[in-house]
């Protein structure tokens, strides 16, 4: 389950922005996660809550926000969804294609109390 070595990065983040901010607590946070990053949701939920446990962030909110695999087609520029993980062209076929979005992994908020 990477998962845990994930969230034990995001936590290593949270206490870093926290120290630099003056925070004492972390009460949420906010992550942008691609289709296609690898990571399974409840599993990270779960890994969060175990991670967290004696830090900052214990009992913060964890906010997930799924970001779907799309790309942009070279030949045609049309941008699409990718699904079942077809890359090529939904409109000409061709696969010549750009990923633009769906493998992020991204703090993309954090809200904190301060001392």
């Amino acid at each position: 389950m990477h998962e845990v070595s994930i969230c034990e990065g995001i936590i290593g983040i949270l206490e870093e922005h926290s120290a630099m901010k003056g925070g004492s607590r972390i009460t949420s946070v906010r992550l942008k996660i691609g289709e296609m990053a690898g990571v399974v949701e409840d599993s990270m939920r779960f890994a969060f809550e175990v991670v967290s446990k004696g830090t900052l962030a214990e009992g913060a909110e964890l906010i997930i926000d799924s970001v779907p695999l799309t790309a942009r087609c070279r030949a045609c520029g049309v941008e699409f969804r990718i699904f079942n993980y077809a890359f090529s062209c939904a409109i000409c076929r061709s696969p010549e294609i750009e990923v633009v979005s769906g493998r992020e992994l991204i703090v993309e908020e954090i809200e904190m109390e301060t001392a």
